[in-house]
């Protein structure tokens, strides 16, 4: 039996199965949506649909417009009423033209690269310089290194990924190794791919709103290696280096928003959100077009039950996420007026790996009260809550507004492997996770919305700056470039 086959054979077991699995509350709304969401539903004609025929989803591009349009059109086609799509400002968007490399001397072969996200383009004709080993990017390897650096291209070491921790060191790292490289007067950095089997992918060096200030690209981890060893054995090899890319400035790009309106208390919102947007190496499946059409599904279930919930559920698709998280600032500074009835802000962005809980964003006042919303969701797994806050998903500003915000922690395969990669296609896909994370996000998201009372209070600005502080995201503001933005009051809230 195949693989769909045998995802097949599980959907309907689980859709025969599912009205036994809640006994004691077999009419109750959480147990009518496992049903729906257990069974037969178009999510995995959805996922197929968005990856491989429209495919990977950069803010700026026509597919991305693509994408806006068809997200708008499968809301509609769930039920959904209220459907609209918001403009908010891109500062800079950015694409990759084309990207070469080649080892010119001792010997000559071709290097496998791919432009940073918001590298510059290298000068016309490309970049002819040696290459120094910089190992990896330290203050003391840059003192080990001295003058050799300028002029040259630093070939930046990493470890192979095994681990989210590992993934948001990848991050963390690059800021401060670009300003050593360029006070270093490098002429670019080549960075090792952190994936083996010759797999590339696409990261951003910062979240800033402009370019980086010199060409950054990402090898392969295999060529990279080879370097390595040319460089250990003293054989001083020399590359040449092009990079083109575009970028341009003031683009207006598009969330997609879509909400059912609650029936007691319809002016206070629960969001639920994804990021439609991608990288475009592969087609955009676990990041995040997975949780995309996920997100579809839960509107589509609740939708279709006959109790809508207390509050407003507001579904939205962010674009603008892998640029900078533009999409859901542009989100909190259209909808500020209306902050304070936002109860929370619900947020799927780790693939399909299985859900196992949910991050608080450094809201421990909220466990007790969405503890017990989980609860009622104990025939789905065990769920745990965990009060980490971090800079990386669409969380983030709403964490900065003060408002309620949730990210969900998933087991990290299959994520990983594939992150913004060229190998990130629909048949890397955990189907029966994804169906089952349907089931546990549309009963948390039920469950806040028809709460009698909100989860917590939307904190102050002083609450928040405690807030920071205390979880260490102060730290990531600024290694990140966005600290000054949130001193001056121009992101997050100001009383």
């Amino acid at each position: 039996m195949g693989r769909t086959s045998r995802f097949l054979a599980f959907v309907a077991i689980c859709w025969v199965c599912a009205g036994t699995m809640f006994p004691e509350v077999v009419d109750g709304p959480p147990a009518r949506l496992a049903v729906t969401l257990l069974g037969p539903t178009p999510v995995v004609d959805d996922l197929r649909s968005l990856c491989d025929e429209i495919g990977g989803r950069v803010t700026g591009t026509p597919a991305c417009e693509r994408a806006v349009r068809w997200t708008a059109e499968r809301f509609r086609a769930a039920g959904i009423e209220e459907v609209r799509t918001e403009s908010f400002p891109m500062p800079l968007v950015w694409g990759e033209i084309s990207a070469r490399a080649e080892i010119t001397a001792p010997d000559r072969f071709p290097v496998r690269v791919v432009a940073m996200g918001f590298s510059p383009s290298t000068p016309k004709g490309g970049i002819a310089a040696p290459v120094v080993d910089i190992g990896s990017g330290t203050a003391e390897d840059f003192r080990r290194v001295g003058r050799k650096s300028r002029g040259a291209v630093l070939l930046l070491r990493s470890d192979e990924l095994v681990s989210l921790e590992k993934l948001f060191q990848e991050y963390i790292r690059l800021p401060e190794i670009i300003d050593r490289a360029v006070e270093a007067e490098a002429a670019a950095i080549l960075e090792m791919s952190t994936r083996t089997r010759d797999v590339l992918y696409r990261h951003i060096a910062g979240f800033g709103a402009g370019l980086a200030p010199l060409p950054i690209g990402i090898a392969s981890r295999e060529d990279s290696l080879r370097l390595v060893r040319l460089l250990e054995e003293g054989r001083d090899p020399r590359i040449r280096l092009d990079l083109v890319s575009n970028a341009r400035e003031g683009y207006q790009a598009r969330n997609v928003i879509a909400e059912i309106p609650g029936r007691e208390k319809p002016r206070e919102v629960v969001l639920l959100g994804a990021h439609l947007d991608s990288w475009a190496l592969g087609t955009g499946a676990q990041d995040n077009g997975c949780n995309v059409a996920m997100v579809i599904d839960v509107a589509r279930a609740i939708a279709g039950l006959d109790r809508p919930p207390r509050r407003t559920i507001r579904f939205v698709l962010f674009t603008g996420e892998e640029q900078g998280l533009w999409g859901s600032l542009g989100y909190v500074r259209s909808h500020r007026e209306e902050l304070d009835r936002h109860v929370a802000a619900v947020i799927v962005d780790l693939g399909s790996g299985k859900i196992d809980g949910f991050s608080l964003g450094g809201r421990a006042d909220l466990t007790e009260a969405v503890r017990e919303i989980l609860d009622q969701l104990e025939e789905l797994g065990s769920l745990s809550l965990t009060t980490d806050a971090f800079v990386g998903t669409d969380n983030f500003d709403f964490l900065l507004e003060g408002v309620p915000n949730l990210v969900a922690n998933q087991e990290p395969a299959p994520y990983l492997p594939d992150y913004h990669a060229s190998s990130d296609t629909f048949d890397k896909v955990d189907l029966e996770a994804l169906k089952q994370n349907a089931a546990v996000v549309a009963g948390l998201v039920y469950g806040i919305a028809d709460r009698p009372e909100p989860l917590g209070p939307r904190q102050t600005r002083p609450q928040v700056s405690e807030l920071l502080s205390e979880t260490g995201v102060d730290k990531q503001l600024r290694v990140f470039g966005i600290w000054n933005d949130w001193q001056s009051g121009r992101r997050g809230r100001t009383d």
